[in-house]
């Protein structure tokens, strides 16, 4: 790969040509087109993808002055050519503040372990249809399967499993990722709504502010809610999360239940049950430790003060769903 526009040079390039390459974001021109980021010597640790993508922009050849760009036809040429890739052992779908982030560092402490947490490209591939209604279903997951694998190309000989941390509101693209990936554990991590309602009350994530996130998505109307009413907007979110989930966990015994309140450690011993691998102890040492830490500030320890509930926000209708998925866990332990 050189710095010079891809989509001039070459349009089915070699694996060789991609070598510490991976498309990083989708940008619509007179047609859609993809941007390559060189990720060499870089490893996919950072509390999510966009810290990744940072740190690599700020290296060459990133910032050089020509842009790495292909046609989507380069992309799925590209995955399409011979290279070890890590099939997914498991999808993380979660409701948001609900120790994800936390999870997937833990998980990612492991050399074993690779763990791809919130990337923006996958986000704009699920939502392009939604967005663009010139794109055919089949092409959104051409794209989606091409790109997962080109982000999951096997880059040292510890490498052996692959985690995907969703954003929040692809759990509406779960029927998606089941087609594409029939076999692979889903792992369903939720919270109490009024406990995510409360954290999202200090800081607001996308989801939470209405309009940001195509309201369709979590099957809203514009009459179906109040653009002023941040609270009952996330309380409509977080219902419809629940319920997706209990939706899932019904249907799919590959999905797994999984509550905040288990803790951090045993939400990782489940998962890894779950996703059919062993431990280390020297794996398990560090993720212990890192446990202690904040999810997003790893220089702080991690301590939760009483605060005021916010349950008077959230409907019956979130807190039913959430007691039926604590009930459907239950179930699970014991079969």
């Amino acid at each position: 790969m050189t710095d010079k526009p891809l989509r001039q040079i070459v349009s089915k390039p070699s694996p060789a040509e991609l070598d510490n390459w991976i498309p990083y974001k989708i940008e619509r021109r007179e047609e859609w087109l993809c941007r390559w980021l060189s990720v060499a010597g870089q490893s996919f640790c950072e509390p999510f993808f966009t810290e990744t993508i940072s740190k690599c922009q700020a290296q060459l050849p990133n910032g050089s002055r020509y842009a790495s760009l292909s046609s989507l036809e380069s992309l799925l040429a590209a995955a399409a050519q011979p290279f070890a890739a890590l099939a997914p052992a498991a999808f993380i779908f979660h409701v948001s503040r609900c120790g994800s982030t936390l999870l997937a560092q833990l998980l990612g402490l492991s050399r074993q372990n690779v763990v791809l947490s919130e990337v923006p490209l996958l986000d704009q591939i699920l939502r392009l249809s939604v967005s663009d209604s010139g794109i055919a279903p089949a092409s959104v997951e051409a794209l989606m399967s091409a790109s997962l694998r080109l982000l999951a190309r096997q880059r040292n000989v510890d490498e052996a499993r692959l985690f995907v941390k969703l954003d929040s509101w692809h759990v509406a693209f779960a029927p998606l990722i089941r087609k594409l990936y029939p076999a692979t554990p889903f792992v369903l991590l939720y919270r109490a709504p009024d406990e995510v309602m409360r954290s999202h009350r200090k800081r607001r994530g996308m989801q939470a502010v209405p309009g940001l996130i195509e309201p369709q998505l979590f099957d809203l109307s514009a009459g179906d809610f109040d653009a002023g009413d941040a609270d009952g907007y996330l309380d409509k979110v977080l219902a419809y999360y629940l319920s997706r989930f209990m939706g899932i966990a019904a249907q799919d015994r590959r999905a797994l239940l999984v509550d905040y309140r288990l803790g951090s450690m045993e939400m990782v011993r489940q998962v890894a049950a779950h996703a059919q691998f062993a431990i280390s102890d020297a794996d398990l040492a560090s993720m212990e430790a890192r446990s202690r830490f904040h999810s997003k500030y790893p220089d702080q320890n991690f301590s939760e003060t009483p605060e005021a509930s916010a349950a008077s926000a959230v409907t019956g209708q979130a807190q039913a769903a959430y007691l039926q998925l604590e009930q459907m866990r239950s179930r699970q332990q014991t079969t």
